[in-house]
């Protein structure tokens, strides 16, 4: 006959979380039956606990209150012990998987930096030659212009009034 979790603290005067905790640690242990509950066997469960209400085996019967709240201190140390364990590993998990990440990143980034060295053209300085070509070529086009215009002007005028040179002038 198998007891349950439930069953188990009873028979112990323990919590079922203090039980199942020793059943996770393996300081207990006990089997899964067909709906997922735990089953002990009574002699494993009074192996690693003294029973309750005066029900102790013989290897036990001379257990005192004192003999009992050391097995209870011993049996959190034990938890105690067990979770700083669990939180190093973790920690010691996190610092290698940081120390992973952090060194695909920089080898990703230098063939990144590769990759731009390779495929892109180097950069090209601002093409401040041809602007300023194209703005003096305007320039002279609108001083021709001008000129041009004033030009045509003075020779409308002179067209219109030969006399305006006077004697020297040139006449028709």
């Amino acid at each position: 006959m198998y007891l349950s979790l439930g069953q188990a603290a009873k028979e112990t005067g323990k919590s079922k979380s203090v039980i199942s905790n020793a059943l996770k640690s393996g300081r207990l242990s006990g089997r899964h039956n067909d709906k997922g509950e735990w089953e002990i066997d009574p002699a494993e469960l009074f192996r690693v606990f003294s029973p309750q209400n005066g029900q102790e085996p013989r290897s036990e019967r001379n257990s005192t209150p004192q003999n009992t709240l050391l097995e209870l201190l011993q049996e959190q140390l034990h938890e105690a012990k067990e979770r700083e364990r669990q939180a190093h590993e973790r920690e010691q998990q996190a610092r290698e998987r940081e120390a992973r990440l952090l060194a695909m990143l920089e080898a990703e980034q230098a063939v990144r930096r590769d990759l731009e060295t390779k495929l892109l053209p180097a950069p090209r300085p601002a093409p401040t030659g041809k602007v300023r070509v194209w703005a003096l070529a305007i320039v002279l086009l609108v001083a021709l212009a001008g000129l041009v215009v004033t030009l045509v002007g003075v020779h409308l005028e002179l067209a219109k009034n030969p006399t305006i040179l006077g004697d020297g002038g040139y006449s028709r």
